[in-house]
């Protein structure tokens, strides 16, 4: 994906909040930050890999609360503005300046900017140049469970297919295909009503404004 090169001589914050202006349309691009679940996790990460089958994973991006908790919370009433007004969302948040303050100095994290259910020219809409995308995960609606992770839908996720990099999958075509069968398929499950996520991990190019 095109990434357009920052400009040296702008301030971190007016970048982000031209940027953020620019993020207009149907879909909301949300910032969230989750621990990292890498080898650096040392035996849980050994079982995990060798349960699923992947041990050449070189790390898991997943909005599965189970695998990657989120680190960022709402705290205070003032924190509640930035919270996304969706249900089972309060870890998600709409301003990347304030996911960026409240993590540092916290646990080895991953900041993440993400989309529900998004059209293809909204995945090529968002070049932010701190962001490099991911790919996408198939989540339940509370966050619980990826279906691509969890192993229980074996029929439909073939776990050779996940990027190596990431754990995700890297085909938006393929991660509605995941989504559409398991609501077909598993009409009476919880676990398999779940929404297509579009993922871009962030980079660290730039930190918070002051």
């Amino acid at each position: 994906m095109h990434r357009p090169t920052a400009v040296s001589s702008c301030p971190a914050g007016l970048k982000r909040l031209n940027w953020e202006a620019q993020l207009t349309g149907p879909t909301m691009y949300y910032y969230t930050a989750i621990e990292r679940f890498d080898p650096d996790n040392g035996e849980r990460w050994v079982g995990f890999t060798r349960w699923l089958g992947r041990t050449d994973f070189k790390r898991i991006i997943t909005l599965d609360s189970n695998l990657c908790p989120a680190v960022v919370h709402p705290e205070s009433a003032n924190d509640w503005q930035f919270v996304a007004k969706e249900e089972f969302m309060l870890d998600f948040f709409t301003s990347l300046d304030f996911v960026l303050k409240r993590v540092a100095g916290r646990r080895p994290s991953l900041v993440l900017a993400v989309a529900r259910d998004p059209a293809a020219e909204e995945i090529d809409g968002f070049r932010h140049p701190d962001f490099e995308f991911a790919g996408f995960d198939v989540v339940d609606t509370q966050f619980t469970a990826s279906a691509l992770l969890n192993n229980r839908f074996p029929e439909v996720v073939n776990v050779s297919k996940l990027s190596s990099a990431s754990g995700l999958v890297k085909s938006r075509e393929q991660a509605f295909k995941v989504r559409n069968t398991l609501r077909q398929r598993h009409p009476d499950r919880e676990e398999a009503r779940c929404y297509v996520w579009a993922i871009w991990r962030y980079t660290g190019n730039t930190g918070p404004s002051a």
